[in-house]
């Protein structure tokens, strides 16, 4: 009987984390597992997941740009409604799918405003008769709080409480988890640094490549050499900043280098600032502007250049693909995590850092001028976080049943050896009663 994974993803601005946890599914379900992806946000219309894993969708809830507030995508019913049709929903998929192994995405290192379904969940798990492996899964770098130590305090109350392990998608030897939390050495649960999570090659390209999308593009790139352009989802303010910075500095790339532009506006990039682009692109002949790049690896491998913001998911597939980048680390509401990725990869060599500065007055033509012309030398980090997640939450499974039927035994045998002593004494006490 195969065993059964249950991944929990609440996404909200971007699609970062849904990629990720997309990623973890798609490795477990690899190595023999049956997978159950619940995913709390909204998902892209053209996004596709691996099909050997099951997913349901959760009436989804979002969160401003700023991620600030949150907010229902539909008008059916009130927030608060949403809440608790969700609590209801998550525990009945729950006792359905009874998992081997539950997982849940950032929680509790991140996304506290869903702790209203997420303590009732692995309440559940943790009083089930059949109890899972109990699972967080965390991205090398995590957000900052204003109130850092009654934050670091509190997950540490959650997690040596209801978990088992910590996964933490990272290299290790380039970014820790005791760098963004503090009182990592005082985790219970094991800790264990898996390697970045990447798109797997052939799963994604296999199930989300637009074979008419990427005959557009090879066809306007025309087999030259190319400079992309990308910023995740397309939602955020700094993404569409640096997506008008490039457009503002094409005349002049394209001026005094041979390369193509090619750039992705983002999947969710709002309707009229996609308008705004196109009206900037327009008599461009070199350049190329489209919505999405679901085969956005393959173009990194062979483009000259990556100008791109620093999410995890963008990073890792520059690191991946050992690619060029210029990377501008978005700060939401004051969110650092980008630009300590950034500037942790800079620092080593890894990429080039953009500031704010290099967005304004055409600055940013001279900083790709700047990349083409001594381009750096990129080393390969560990890369293999998703299929070492899933050998070890494989692993501990195994260990867990094991000390369950351990325990099973050793009760069972204890109670024969109570029955055995038991009875000489019932049936001397008969005797007693009978004489």
């Amino acid at each position: 009987m195969r065993a059964r994974a249950m991944l929990y993803c609440q996404h909200l601005a971007g699609i970062g984390h849904l990629i990720r946890s997309t990623e973890l599914a798609r490795a477990l379900s690899t190595d023999g597992w049956d997978v159950l992806l619940v995913v709390g946000g909204d998902v892209p219309r053209d996004f596709m997941f691996p099909p050997a894993v099951k997913v349901e969708q959760l009436e989804a809830l979002q969160t401003d740009p700023e991620y600030k507030t949150l907010s229902t995508c539909g008008d059916e019913h009130s927030l608060n409604e949403t809440k608790v049709r969700r609590t209801v929903r998550l525990l009945a998929l729950f006792d359905a799918f009874a998992p081997d192994a539950l997982i849940t995405e950032m929680y509790p290192f991140g996304r506290k405003k869903f702790e209203f379904e997420l303590l009732p969940l692995l309440e559940r798990a943790r009083n089930a008769e059949h109890r899972p492996l109990i699972a967080a899964s965390v991205r090398d770098i995590l957000v900052r709080k204003r109130d850092q130590e009654a934050h670091e305090r509190r997950v540490l109350k959650i997690v040596n409480h209801f978990y088992d392990v910590v996964l933490v998608h990272s290299d290790e030897l380039m970014q820790p988890l005791q760098t963004t939390y503090g009182l990592a050495t005082e985790l219970r649960p094991a800790v264990m640094h898996t390697g970045y999570v990447v798109a797997d090659e052939c799963g994604r390209q296999a199930e989300r490549l637009d074979a008419a999308a990427r005959m557009f593009v090879e066809r306007e790139l025309g087999g030259e050499e190319f400079i992309v352009v990308s910023c995740g989802s397309g939602r955020l303010h700094a993404g569409q900043q640096l997506t008008f910075a490039a457009l503002e500095a094409a005349p002049a790339v394209c001026g005094r280098f041979p390369h193509r532009i090619l750039i992705c506006a983002g999947p969710l990039a709002p309707a009229d600032i996609y308008a705004r682009y196109e009206r900037m692109a327009a008599g461009m002949d070199r350049v190329c502007l489209v919505h999405d790049l679901p085969f956005l690896r393959k173009l990194l491998e062979r483009a000259a250049l990556s100008v791109s913001l620093g999410g995890y998911n963008t990073v890792m597939e520059l690191q991946a693909a050992r690619a060029q980048a210029l990377v501008h680390a978005a700060e939401p509401n004051g969110d650092s995590e980008q630009r300590m990725r950034v500037e942790s990869l800079a620092a080593k060599g890894q990429l080039r850092a953009l500031d704010a500065r290099d967005l304004q007055n055409g600055r940013l033509a001279g900083r790709i001028e700047e990349a083409l012309i001594d381009p750096l030398q990129v080393a390969a980090p560990q890369m293999d976080g998703a299929k070492t997640s899933a050998q070890i939450l494989k692993l501990l499974h195994r260990k867990l049943r094991a000390e369950a039927v351990l325990a099973g035994a050793m009760s069972r045998e204890s109670s024969t050896v109570t029955a055995r002593y038991e009875a000489p004494s019932r049936r001397a006490e008969g005797r007693t009663l009978c004489a």
